[in-house]
């Protein structure tokens, strides 16, 4: 499938968990359906609470139902402003509306190991007494933050893990913003990443209450107690940069 010409001339897709990243359910619009053989199609809807793969985020997953179709939903994906709901469908689709679900037990899961990477960043740049400069992550199965430079030894590392996890047991509001550019050059000239930030309208600020503000478009926990604990797995060297290989406890604080 050709994802310039599915999103041909469609206006942006309003992306529901932008204002709420527990939202599961949601109702909306189908702007346009392609098939791919019998039993699988690309679905466009003109809102949506699946986030799409993207910024470390793996794809959420879920359903879409219509009055005479259903969508299995595998995978979202995010072309221009566009997002696209791809899987297995049955019937047929006639244009309306569908109900959709997203699987809340991975999205959850997503969302736990986000904030707690974010955590993760602030506890190290304090123990290194500097920025420290991210340049990958990935939140799917071998979780893990990636950094330039060269890895602090086994111990720095255990002690920022121990003191996050010290930090997540007190609790911490996370509190999530829209500023404009100049908005935001203005109250965070320094927000990590910047010089690799397009250039948007509107820029999505993630504040961890007494940690530095960072653009992520990713979705977050209200309060770091849920995210539980983090546990280090390993730490990797790979040429310049090194990556943090981390996880959340099965269960969170209550």
């Amino acid at each position: 499938m050709n994802l310039q010409d599915m999103t041909r001339s469609l206006p942006q897709t309003e992306r529901l968990y932008f204002k709420d990243s527990y939202l599961t359910k949601f109702s909306a619009k189908i702007l346009r359906v392609e098939r791919e053989g019998k039993n699988k199609a690309y679905i466009v809807l003109d809102a949506t609470a699946f986030h799409p793969k993207s910024g470390g985020q793996p794809t959420d997953t879920g359903t879409l139902r219509g009055q005479d179709c259903s969508l299995k939903v595998t995978k979202s994906m995010g072309f221009r402003d566009v997002v696209i709901h791809y899987g297995m469908i049955e019937g047929e689709v006639d244009g309306g509306t569908v109900t959709g679900e997203v699987y809340w037990e991975p999205r959850y899961l997503y969302m736990r190991r986000h904030t707690g990477g974010h955590l993760l960043d602030h506890c190290l740049a304090s123990l290194l007494e500097g920025p420290i400069e991210t340049t990958d992550s990935w939140l799917g199965g071998d979780c893990y933050v990636a950094y330039r430079g060269v890895a602090p030894s086994l111990g720095v590392v255990l002690e920022a893990v121990q003191k996050e996890n010290e930090i997540i047991q007190q609790g911490g509001r996370v509190i999530v913003e829209e500023l404009s550019r100049n908005e935001l050059l203005d109250r965070i000239p320094n927000a990590p990443n910047i010089h690799r930030l397009p250039n948007l309208e509107k820029y999505r600020i993630v504040t961890i209450e007494g940690c530095q503000p960072i653009p992520c478009g990713g979705t977050h926990l209200r309060n770091i107690r849920e995210i539980g604990s983090v546990r280090l797995v390993r730490i990797e060297q790979l040429g310049d940069e090194y990556r943090v290989c981390y996880d959340v406890t099965p269960e969170p604080f209550q």
